[in-house]
């Protein structure tokens, strides 16, 4: 009897995981990894490499697989598809492209004056770079999908509804792109905070939490919510805007959150207007962190002040959430070990005796994590089940 559609469905994905996560790995290994017999798991791999999905590396020979002789390694086939991230920064463009096992196959980066490009340009910008990246790649992969990230509030059909650091209103950004580049069958647009969140959480060797909160500080500050490896996104999609959320009463900087928000107290534009504020002087957020290196009495001082409100953040979060840990990342971010020795003083300041302070960590990810997230979000959802046809296909008993 020919196995149900469904489950076999079920148990392709569990195979494709399971290679995923292994790199490399026998027939044998994977029945006894996903409690298989041999030969449905020896069906399902030859289906798949059937597909293109994967292919055997003959390179070595698996011989602690058991009794018998020794079995083939199989490993997912990098070449059968292409899965591609573009994120449009405050004047920069990263494009980052990923294979089916989801390592970075290529990478582009330009640039763009804010001031003077307009939205449409900086969109024209993203296609042309696309088609760069495919064309130095070669035909040899198929380009699967395109996820494109942005700094702002994007609404579920892909419209950029406020982008203030790029000077975006109601912009189709999902609409123009996909007309720009019709051969992919997958289009999508993403939060750039939501997209950092997820390549920094399905990085190799990460150990999972079960609730990561993120703060993505730049000139803004993103945020993101992952629970249990899902993104928390909320009814409209616009859930963890900690950088709209108001911690005082005017903040260091006016921008166009409301007076008194996270973004007006931590963000880069925050952090340089407040320097300024102590006698200090920075063209860019370089210098300003050069000065606190060399401990400069107004870097330290707005590195002072800058810690305090991190930590009123922190702990607004921390007794709305009760995370288990909370990621920095972005350029903003770097100051956290600079401030590690006060940080304390100033959580304890703003928040209650005894509560649970979760894991603080600071991200690997360099300016490419938001593109590398949007890529790795597109690879997931290629991994996931389609619950179409495993919650609607009738079941023969």
């Amino acid at each position: 009897m020919s196995m149900p559609r469904a489950v076999r469905h079920i148990n392709e994905m569990r195979v494709l995981d399971v290679v995923l996560r292994s790199g490399r790995i026998s027939r044998a290994n994977i029945a006894k990894e996903l409690n298989l017999t041999r030969s449905t798991a020896s069906s399902i791999v030859a289906g798949l490499a059937d597909a293109g999905l994967l292919v055997e590396d003959t390179s070595e020979e698996d011989k602690g697989a058991g009794t018998g002789r020794p079995g083939t390694f199989v490993q997912l086939n990098a070449d059968h598809a292409l899965f591609i991230g573009a994120d449009i920064g405050i004047g920069t463009i990263s494009i980052v492209a990923l294979g089916l096992d989801a390592k970075p196959i290529a990478n582009e980066v330009s640039h763009f004056d804010v001031a003077t490009t307009s939205a449409t340009e900086v969109i024209d910008s993203v296609a042309a770079g696309v088609k760069k990246l495919q064309a130095r790649i070669g035909e040899k992969h198929k380009s699967r999908g395109l996820c494109v990230t942005v700094p702002g509030l994007i609404d579920n059909a892909g419209d950029v509804l406020r982008a203030p650091f790029l000077n975006w209103r109601n912009e189709p950004l999902l609409a123009r792109i996909s007309s720009r580049l019709p051969e992919f069958p997958t289009v999508i647009a993403e939060n750039d905070a939501n997209a950092f969140a997820f390549a920094d959480a399905f990085q190799e060797g990460r150990e999972p939490a079960s609730t990561e909160i993120y703060l993505f500080l730049d000139s803004g500050v993103g945020g993101a919510i992952i629970r249990d490896g899902e993104l928390m996104r909320g009814v409209d999609g616009y859930a963890a805007e900690f950088g709209h959320v108001i911690i005082g009463d005017h903040g260091f900087v006016k921008i166009a959150t409301p007076e008194g928000s996270v973004e007006s107290y931590i963000g880069r534009d925050a952090v340089l207007a407040r320097y300024k504020h102590h006698g200090g002087s920075a063209e860019n957020f370089s210098q300003f962190y050069e000065a606190v290196v060399g401990r400069v009495p107004a870097a330290s001082a707005t590195l002072r002040d800058w810690t305090f409100y991190l930590a009123r953040t922190i702990a607004m979060i921390g007794s709305i959430f009760n995370p288990s840990r909370i990621v920095l990342g972005g350029t903003v971010a770097s100051l956290f070990p600079q401030s590690s020795e006060m940080f304390k003083d100033a959580l304890a300041a703003n928040q209650v005796a005894d509560q649970p302070v979760p894991e603080i960590r600071l991200s690997s990810l360099g300016l490419e994590g938001p593109a590398l997230g949007g890529a790795l979000i597109l690879h997931r959802q290629m991994f996931s089940l389609d619950e179409a046809l495993v919650f609607r296909t009738k079941i023969a008993v």
